[in-house]
């Protein structure tokens, strides 16, 4: 269950950016509302294509050429893990071409840190010590660190981008659209506003040392930072797990390369 929990917490802060700018820096609403329910099929000319629904989304944030102008980003915030009692002060950082790192404090555990250098990809926690990620999960890493990816140029990373149907997500009316990664194949479905174009939420199985575990995240209070827009509020689940992510601070190319160090704990794990 700890380990779950961390691998959300990790999750949970680095995909919302990648989904954000099309993998975002994301978060979300109530946990009432987490429930999605069956696709209303409607005729196939009917449906927007999924590229159009990444095209509006990408509008509505602010523009393609506004966030093609972001090399990295810094946010940070307070996270909430109810089921455990915990508040953690969280920062997350991203940069160009695949970079990311996130850091949280949790009062009497410790600090947890996670990232990857576009090479390598690890964890430190205190419960569990220094670990290198690997196999699928360094793939999950890798991909999730996809700086501009995930939407800017979803159609170079995608294999297949396919709008199913309209679905009641987050208390709203959602496009349900089904992501393929190449490469991987790794499957994912994203949920964009019918009323916003909004990205409002996602679902994705997520890998960890325990297995492959499916992760829902809904995304919501988008505000202006940089003349951009960004989700300020998360919520993911996993199982009965639940993370609430709240970003109160976020700035853009002010990140210096520093942040994504291997830790030195993290150094002796490397096979040379």
């Amino acid at each position: 269950m700890e380990h779950d929990m961390l691998q959300t917490l990790r999750s949970s802060i680095a995909r919302p950016f990648a989904r954000s700018m099309g993998r975002s820096l994301a978060m979300t609403a109530a946990l009432a509302a987490l429930a999605v329910s069956a696709p209303h099929r409607l005729g196939a000319q009917a449906l927007p294509a999924a590229s159009e629904l990444v095209a509006k989304h990408l509008t509505a944030i602010g523009g393609a050429e506004a966030f093609k102008s972001i090399t990295s980003l810094r946010q940070s915030g307070v996270m909430e893990m109810p089921s455990m009692g915990l508040q953690a002060q969280a920062e997350n950082y991203a940069a160009a071409p695949n970079k990311m790192s996130m850091k949280a404090s949790i009062p009497g555990i410790g600090e947890i840190v996670s990232g990857t250098n576009g090479d390598v990809a690890w964890q430190v926690n205190p419960m569990q010590g220094p670990r290198l990620l690997e196999e699928k999960e360094l793939v999950d890493a890798r991909e999730a660190a996809d700086f501009y990816g995930n939407m800017l140029l979803a159609a170079d990373r995608f294999s297949k981008m396919e709008t199913v149907g309209v679905v009641s997500f987050a208390g709203e009316q959602a496009y349900q659209v089904k992501f393929t990664r190449k490469g991987s194949g790794r499957e994912s479905t994203q949920y964009f506003s019918v009323a916003s174009g909004l990205l409002i939420g996602s679902e994705a199985t997520q890998e960890s040392a325990m297995g492959s575990t499916t992760m829902v995240t809904v995304l919501g209070d988008y505000k202006d930072f940089a003349g951009r827009k960004f989700p300020t509020r998360s919520e993911a689940m996993v199982g009965p797990s639940k993370i609430v992510l709240k970003i109160s601070e976020v700035s853009v190319n002010d990140v210096p390369d520093t942040a994504f160090a291997v830790p030195d704990a993290v150094k002796t794990l490397i096979k040379k």
